[in-house]
């Protein structure tokens, strides 16, 4: 799979257990758990992805029953108790998308710096870093 893929889309291809079309809601029944955030004071109910099986991509949608409990001090907190439907359809292949270049100067301490890098990385953004001191 080309690596556009999985940068800008995130796209989802396992080999293993996504064979057929037939295999998506199973599949994703067990793997939202894991990308859809559920924590204290904060939950996501629904969420989108995109798989590729064979030669074809799917667009799939996720919508999750929630649960929570007070907690003693802070916010509830909450979780997937459910994934109460899941809906897909076949999509055209994604293109890769414009990328556009930027520069910008910074005048930063070195921990803002490293927050920046933190940033950057984490967003798989890519950068040239030329110091001045």
């Amino acid at each position: 799979m080309e690596k556009y893929l999985i940068e800008q889309y995130d796209v989802i291809e396992d080999n293993r257990w996504l064979k057929d079309v037939r295999d998506i809601e199973v599949y994703f029944e067990d793997i939202a758990r894991d990308y859809m955030e559920c924590g204290q004071g904060y939950y996501q109910d629904y969420a989108d992805f995109t798989c590729k099986i064979g030669d074809k991509f799917y667009d799939v949608n996720v919508f999750a029953e929630i649960g929570s409990a007070k907690q003693d001090v802070g916010d509830r907190l909450y979780w997937i108790d459910n994934i109460e439907r899941i809906t897909y359809h076949e999509i055209e292949k994604p293109n890769p998308k414009p990328i556009t270049s930027v520069t910008y100067t910074f005048k930063v301490t070195s921990s803002e710096l490293a927050g920046i890098n933190d940033y950057l990385e984490s967003n798989s953004i890519e950068y040239e870093k030329e110091t001045d001191k």
